[in-house]
């Protein structure tokens, strides 16, 4: 059974409904239908599992639900419930752009289309809803048209162009010469093909995909349009590529290299270096950031790391088999496992920022402080997945972690186990961020914002996520059965899990913890309610709301500490930059000739503001413009010139004729 087709149904719908005239209508009535799609797609995972896989035709497209769609399917669908009851409300703070029909698209075939790549059965239809993907979320970030974000959004999309489209196509091409046929292109076939090709064609089969699986990951050194694409996006929408589209990069890298076309060590051992590697990068930029949207996308990227640094060691150690075989299949399923806690609490967190902004109106955290006595509900949600992603039991992204730390432990190999280390050292520095991105939000007796709680679909959003960080915690059997698809040998009920003799138990962790709590709050008895008035040093010209450590206050001496480190990042970041910027330049050069400037040759495009100024022009007008542009330009020139244009053109026209016939 094919319930995917009800949820693209559900996806089509929403998107028409953007047409209701009435902005704020057709976003509530459009976010609704992507909410009841995403439930369709949660449907699909409960059936395929309890079922089996399921092969068929979706609209004439083929279609395969195996064990490792539904692990992509659950990711997609949790955060596309939680993401799409969030924006009903949050999506009015773009009321200004008056274009719902756009956001009701867009969204919605976002939404469609990463479903669609983690469920074809086509190396074809693969790439195309691939594009459609990226086109999608271009559109999104884009969306609400002001020049830092649509700058952000140019880039994005040449990045994609260029470093995604490309390698994806060259690919799709070498599989066609494989296959000689576009009807057969499934996985499968592409498989039996690759194993009598050349290695050669193996090789740039893997090169191709690997580019462009990394770019749509953020992993190093890939990772320079992450940042702020996620923090132009509406933060509703940043929720999504952050919990979902970077693990449709992940599906790819698992479905199409491991795989299609086959691993080996020293190919896992990549991966897993670049994962160390890019966890190591994203998370140190994070903790000197002080906006809480490029904060979460650097740590986005450093997340990514730790998923690439588990599945890395299942790629490298599983076909060694027997007792490496076996901790390889724990790191894959551990990175699977991470793949799935990060969607949760990196959206969840993205949806906290975006109930700030709601109510603030800035994710800036040097401009923000004391709105847990308002936002109780929020705070509470975004401690929660701060907790997760720090990895502190007994949330959902300690367990994940710990079984990544093991599989490097276990892997007989020193450059895994020094990936695993670093991992853990790493763990710590997360924390430290996540101490800022709370307290500069959330404590502190700040009184310029008397706001109030955010409506209750903003709140339902944060907290499906949020309380599944405590419940997969504690419980992990809930999804461990989903996520086994490597069928590693996980040593576990209710109460414990682990790999051998290296083992957990959340409850019994909870239990300890509940009870030294209690205990200390017997000793201890503190006193509610009471207020004290800080310490001003002697001072009475400082107010209340200046007692407190900005975002920027925090870690400068460690910043300062590494700061050659910082140094290295920013220049590789603006070489990256700079070549973007000069593919932005060319892209401009080009397009300047599809404007209507004859009339004025030395106009310039220089921006992209420009370029929108002036009427695009029709093919015919496009075949002569050159040749009237450097007519109008010899007029000027050479003033001696005085044959009328009817002329000119004739003898041109003539001579390219003459031309012709001589060549001939």
């Amino acid at each position: 059974m094919i319930i995917l087709e009800y949820a693209i149904g559900a996806f089509i719908l929403g998107g028409l409904l953007g047409f209701i005239k009435d902005y704020k209508a057709s976003v509530k009535a459009s976010s609704f239908m992507a909410f009841l799609g995403s439930l369709a797609l949660l449907w699909q995972v409960y059936y395929t599992y309890t079922n089996g896989p399921v092969t068929g035709s979706l609209f004439g497209i083929p279609v395969r639900i195996d064990s490792l769609s539904v692990v992509f399917l659950l990711i997609i669908g949790l955060v596309g419930v939680a993401a799409s009851l969030f924006a009903i409300n949050y999506m009015e703070l773009f009321e200004k752009t008056g274009k719902g029909w756009v956001y009701a698209i867009a969204y919605n075939t976002f939404l469609a289309s990463m479903a669609l790549v983690v469920t074809v059965d086509s190396m074809e239809y693969f790439v195309m809803s691939w594009e459609l993907m990226t086109l999608s979320s271009f559109i999104l970030v884009f969306f609400s048209e002001r020049p830092k974000e649509v700058g952000a959004s140019v880039k994005y999309y040449i990045t994609m162009h260029f470093l995604d489209t490309i390698p994806l196509f060259l690919s799709l091409g070498t599989a066609y010469a494989l296959v000689k046929s576009f009807d057969k292109l499934t996985f499968e076939n592409i498989h039996s093909a690759l194993l009598t090709a050349p290695t050669s064609t193996k090789l740039v089969l893997t090169v191709l995909l690997m580019i462009a699986f990394m770019t749509k990951s953020g992993m190093i050194p890939f990772q320079f349009w992450v940042a702020e694409t996620y923090r132009s996006a509406p933060t509703s929408v940043s929720a999504v590529m952050a919990g979902a589209m970077e693990k449709v990069a992940l599906y790819g890298l698992i479905a199409l290299i491991w795989r299609m076309i086959g691993t080996s060590y020293s190919l896992g051992l990549f991966v897993a270096v670049i994962g160390a590697i890019t966890l190591t990068v994203g998370t140190l930029y994070a903790l000197r950031e002080t906006n809480a949207k490029r904060l979460l996308a650097y740590h986005s990227i450093g997340q990514m790391g730790y998923i690439w640094l588990g599945i890395g060691i299942g790629m490298a150690l599983i076909p060694k088999g027997g007792f490496l075989g076996a901790v390889g299949a724990l790191g894959a399923f551990a990175g699977l496992f991470h793949a799935l806690n990060h969607a949760i609490f990196k959206a969840s967190l993205f949806l906290s920022a975006g109930a700030v902004e709601y109510r603030t109106g800035t994710v800036e955290l040097n401009e923000l402080g004391g709105l847990g006595k308002t936002m109780k509900v929020t705070a509470l949600a975004a401690l929660f997945a701060s907790l997760a992603i720090s990895g502190v039991p007994p949330f959902n992204g300690f367990i994940s972690k710990w079984l990544i730390y093991v599989s490097g432990y276990y892997s007989h190999s020193y450059i895994l186990a020094l990936g695993a280390v670093l991992a853990a050292f790493i763990s710590a520095a997360t924390l430290a961020s996540f101490i800022k991105f709370y307290g500069t939000q959330f404590g502190g007796e700040m009184k310029r914002y008397e706001v109030e709680e955010v409506p209750a679909g903003m709140l339902a959003g944060q907290w499906i996520l949020a309380g599944l960080t405590l419940l997969i915690g504690i419980f992990p059997g809930t999804v461990t059965g989903i996520l086994n698809v490597f069928n590693a040998p996980i040593d576990q009920n209710l109460y414990r899990i682990g790999f051998g003799s290296v083992l957990f138990s959340p409850v019994l962790f909870v239990i300890v913890l509940g009870i030294l709590a209690f205990g200390l709050y017997l000793t201890f008895k503190p006193d509610f309610g009471k207020e004290a008035k800080p310490w001003d040093c002697g001072s009475t010209e400082i107010d209340w709301d200046e007692y407190r450590i900005n975002a920027e206050g925090y870690y400068i001496k460690y910043e300062e500490k590494i700061g050659s480190f910082y140094h290295l990042g920013d220049w590789f970041y603006r070489v990256g930059a700079g070549i973007i910027h000069y593919i932005v330049r060319a892209y401009l050069w080009v397009a300047s000739y599809f404007t209507k400037i004859v009339d004025t040759p030395y106009t310039r495009v220089e921006s992209l503001d420009d370029l929108r100024d002036r009427e695009i022009m029709h093919i015919d007008e496009e075949v002569f413009k050159p040749l009237i542009r450097f007519l109008n330009i010899a007029r000027d020139v050479i003033p001696g010139i005085r044959l009328g244009t009817f002329i000119v053109i004739a003898l041109v026209v003539v001579g390219a004729i003459v031309g012709l016939l001589l060549t001939m």
